[in-house]
């Protein structure tokens, strides 16, 4: 008998509008989307935890979306949010032996480099409540979508790395 394997839904592919987009970064925007205190905000909310970001262009609850051409019923998680944080669970894991685990002396290594990244409430939502076993959530939220990591277009600001 065949293993049953979890349907793989399409890649979510970070917008033009994308913070986390490199090209993005501080750039001039009415609403000040770019600039180095926003951005903070947002990694400061993923890094520690705190849900899902939202695509700003497919975000109709905040009236700056809407005014900017938020559109759509259900808001879609944004792709390089996502992006970020699977580069920083593989930077956890790297300091395994087989690049894949992720324990607690893991994670203190990390925590020793990485000042700037996923907190440890941060690590519980992201491991725990997004990843889960197999990419199954064991509480809550819904499983991280197919996104590309090595997608060169995103990246972490230089004032937010280390």
């Amino acid at each position: 008998m065949e293993k049953l394997k979890r349907a793989e839904g399409p890649k979510l592919s970070p917008c033009a509008q994308c913070p986390w987009r490199t090209e993005n970064h501080l750039k001039r925007h009415r609403f000040g989307f770019y600039t180095k205190k926003n951005l903070t905000r947002l990694w400061n909310q993923i890094r520690g935890g705190g849900g899902q970001q939202s695509c700003h262009p497919t975000d109709t609850s905040h009236p700056d979306h809407v005014a900017c051409g938020a559109k759509g019923e259900k808001p879609v998680e944004c792709a390089g949010s996502v992006v970020l944080v699977l580069r920083e669970m593989q930077r956890m894991a790297d300091f395994a032996d087989d690049k894949k685990s992720i324990g607690p002396e893991e994670i203190d290594k990390y925590k020793a480099v990485r000042k700037k990244g996923l907190t440890r409430n941060g690590m519980a939502y992201w491991l725990v409540s997004r990843l889960g076993m197999g990419g199954v959530p064991f509480v809550g939220g819904a499983p991280l979508p197919q996104v590309n990591t090595d997608d060169d277009r995103i990246s972490l600001p230089v004032f937010l790395k280390g």
